[in-house]
């Protein structure tokens, strides 16, 4: 399995950015209530990947994929 990388391109607070080199904040696919929604923090120095739950007005990164037939 490759290795996951990760840029810390911390989050938008609608004037501001904050955490750029230090925190990276990705959107999950997963709502929680009609203002919510589940995302994943990785800090540059450790190893853990969080799962939280945040507002959805934060300026998280959303994670784009891609998938191909040959890799399914």
């Amino acid at each position: 399995m490759d290795a996951v990388q990760a840029l810390p391109a911390g989050d938008y607070n609608g004037s501001s950015f904050n955490n750029v080199g230090n925190n990276g904040n990705w959107w999950t696919a997963t709502a929680n209530g009609s203002s919510n929604a589940y995302n994943r923090n990785m800090n540059y120095n450790n190893a853990n990947v969080n799962h939280n739950n945040n507002n959805q007005t934060n300026g998280f990164s959303a994670r784009c994929l891609k998938y191909s037939i040959e890799q399914m």
